[in-house]
């Protein structure tokens, strides 16, 4: 507990380094990548000398790794499954795919996870992860599987979030709501049925509502009253992460404690992002109409 008072101190003084309003003007109207490399200083982002888009990416790869280092650091197993187990089920679902582009903020090495599926083998294996392999394991259909996948995950995801705190949880519940209305537009546009067992269940928007498509739209407006209606492929991204940011920043009013920490390293992880698709655009100069449609919402305060 000391080590949860004794952080969230500490990151009080590094809040101030997320990206405002004022520098982010500053970021879209660079002329030129060195301008704008220029306008990250005072920042958590100091990019070096890069030639090509591949060294951006390496940067940011390495902000990540840095990122979920330092949540490890914490060593509270509740928080480091928070953070990592969904990309444990990401590298479960590529295995399933027989891919491995597989990411490495997981609560295990990918390869891993690999070796143990291949051989059968899960003494390496967490219990919490059993469910998974079995999935992987199953005769059933490879979309059944990746959607089995999914709502294993947010089954666990749950559990460990009830665990943390009442903020954690209503988080999840904002994640769960836009997981179930990304599959309902995926549904849609590939004219499938819409069924009530597609959906994950805990969210804030009830399942049956996924079944009337006028009462999801009236549901969602309801509920998220800050988001652009209808949601589709093109804005479905910035209004979860719009939305995602606002909330956060209820946990970043409290002085002390696990759920400023929790807001704290969930923004780092969409701020990371956020800059990412904005250095890739920056160097491949897109303009500033498309930076500013691209970028995602702030945690700073200074909008």
């Amino acid at each position: 507990m000391n080590n949860i008072y004794f952080l969230s101190g500490k990151i009080i003084s590094l809040e101030k380094k997320f990206i405002d309003g004022e520098r982010l003007k500053k970021i879209i109207e660079s002329k030129t990548f060195e301008e704008f490399v220029n306008a990250l200083e005072g920042s958590f982002f100091k990019i070096p000398s890069v030639s090509n888009a591949s060294g951006i990416l390496n940067f940011f790869e390495s902000e990540r790794i840095k990122l979920f280092e330092e949540i490890r650091k914490i060593n509270d197993e509740r928080i480091i499954n928070f953070f990592s187990l969904k990309y444990d089920y990401y590298n479960l679902s590529l295995i399933v795919l027989n891919k491995e582009n597989f990411s490495f903020y997981g609560v295990l090495k990918p390869y891993t996870l690999k070796y143990a599926f291949e051989k059968n083998d899960l003494s390496k294996i967490p219990d919490i992860l059993f469910e998974s392999f079995a999935i992987c394991k199953s005769k059933i259909p490879l979309d059944e599987k990746l959607l089995y996948l999914k709502n294993d995950y947010f089954k666990k995801i749950q559990i460990i979030a009830e665990k943390i705190s009442k903020f954690t949880e209503n988080y999840l519940k904002i994640e769960i709501d836009f997981a179930n209305i990304q599959n309902y537009l995926n549904r849609k546009l590939s004219e499938k049925k819409i069924n009530k067992n597609d959906f994950i269940k805990g969210g804030f928007i009830r399942i049956e509502n996924f079944i009337d498509e006028a009462s999801l739209w009236k549901e969602i407006s309801f509920k998220y009253k800050k988001i652009e209606i209808p949601l589709n492929e093109e804005n479905i991204e910035r209004e979860r992460y719009k939305t995602l940011i606002e909330f956060l920043k209820i946990g970043r009013i409290k002085p002390y404690g696990i759920d400023k920490i929790i807001s704290f390293y969930k923004a780092r992880e969409i701020e990371i992002e956020n800059m990412q698709k904005i250095a890739i655009s920056k160097f491949y100069r897109e303009s500033e109409d498309f930076l500013k449609k691209i970028s995602f919402p702030l945690y700073q305060y200074r909008e």
